[in-house]
């Protein structure tokens, strides 16, 4: 157990979902380098992408709506209206409720995009918004999970192969654009890292997508995430997933979740993939700190913190006590049992996740450190009867041999 590295939860890294967010990276997090709108527009587009990374949704909808009511004709307002039901969607994943909306913003924003290409075949605008539109449609499916694999992987083929012509019709009339490299940068490794990890679906990546390259991918990532106007913060986003999934360079996503939390505090994604990794670099103070104040959130029901962050939030709280050296244990079975409770509620009648199987092998831990060897055994003997999904069985095997002992 103590070796476990925990998942990022709710994520399909497939390569060709991630090409079609090659154009989505051009909507988030900056100026230069071209002029997508007026500069009015563009002011309270970069202001409502502030917004919503720090979740505040109800903000960022003003200010889009704002926008599209002063230039009506213009994609963007539509667009990042869009955005925002993708955020409330992303951060409420067993809510439905937004994605018919999700999809009606795109829309509109793709046939306001279409009248501006009919106009001028080369606006760049148009080809923005017309291509990050069609990348979008698909994007939610990632996170959705819910279709066939194959069925999934098809349906982002064809809207990644149509988006991709826009990225490459503003390559050539923008080159060397450290934008661009976020795109072609997940390409890279993505394509390679998941033939890798589905080989049955490797013939069909092969034939949407070139050859990529993992180490040249990381480059161009990280030349975005610091040079990027557009790409900066998605790029980090991404890299965090690569570094802690893929490369197991822990410190590097340690480093860059600090860097996203810090700068938007309220978001719960970045939060989450901060407490992840400071528990991966055992840093104790930091995600216990970290995760009161999602509890504290969850429980005052803010946008995005549901009955997942609070049962999140308590896990690692318990396990914290755990790892101190004066922690309370009492503490620690408290939080680690509502944790379970939770988990049990969420789940279902379906089968235990493994929030539930570590949740009671730290409790088994917890009672073994209090030197209530009977109960312990009780907890180690439960998790043998649960799913086995990060060695826990084994962990549970030893400790009934040897009592756990920090």
């Amino acid at each position: 157990m103590n070796a476990v590295i925990f998942r990022i939860e709710r994520r399909i890294a497939l390569p060709v979902g991630l090409a079609l967010i090659v154009l989505l990276s051009f909507s988030h997090n900056a100026r230069a380098q071209w002029n997508l709108q007026p500069g009015e527009i563009d002011q309270q587009i970069h202001r409502g992408i502030d917004v919503i990374y720090n979740m505040d949704f109800s903000a960022a909808e003003k200010i889009f709506d704002s926008v599209i009511t002063e230039h009506p004709e213009h994609p963007a307002g539509y667009f990042f209206r869009a955005d925002v039901m993708f955020w409330r969607a992303i951060t409420n994943p067993d809510n439905t409720t937004y994605d018919a909306e999700y999809k009606q913003w795109l829309q509109k924003a793709e046939d306001r995009a279409d009248a501006m290409l009919e106009k001028n075949p080369k606006d760049i605008a148009g080809l923005f918004y017309k291509g990050v539109s069609i990348g979008m449609r698909a994007r939610l499916y990632e996170y959705r999970a819910t279709a066939d694999m194959l069925d999934l992987v098809m349906l982002i083929v064809r809207d990644a192969k149509a988006g991709v012509q826009y990225l490459n019709e503003l390559e050539d009339i923008i080159p060397d654009n450290p934008d661009i490299l976020f795109g072609r940068g997940l390409n890279n490794y993505y394509v390679e890292a998941e033939k890798e990890a589905h080989p049955t679906l490797a013939p069909i990546i092969s034939a949407a997508f070139p050859t990529g390259n993992k180490a040249m991918g990381l480059q161009m990532l990280e030349i975005s995430a610091a040079h990027a106007a557009y790409a900066s913060v998605e790029a980090k986003f991404e890299l965090i997933h690569i570094y802690y999934v893929y490369e197991k360079n822990y410190a590097r996503a340690y480093q860059l979740a600090q860097e996203l939390a810090s700068r938007y505090p309220n978001n719960v994604i970045f939060l989450h993939y901060l407490g992840f990794a400071a528990y991966t670099e055992n840093n104790v103070a930091q995600y216990d700190s970290m995760y009161r104040v999602m509890l504290d959130r969850a429980k005052q029901h803010r946008d995005g913190y549901t009955i997942k962050q609070a049962r999140e939030a308590m896990f690692f709280i318990g396990a914290a006590q755990i790892k101190k050296a004066n922690g309370n244990m009492d503490t620690a079975l408290y939080y680690l049992y509502n944790s379970d409770l939770l988990s049990r509620k969420v789940n279902g009648d379906g089968p235990q996740d493994w929030w539930v199987t570590d949740a009671e092998l730290y409790m088994g831990q917890a009672y073994d450190v209090r030197g209530n060897r009977k109960e312990a055994l009780e907890m180690y003997n439960r998790v043998l009867n649960l799913p086995d999904h990060n060695r826990d069985h084994a962990d549970a095997e030893r400790y009934i041999q040897n009592p756990y002992k920090r």
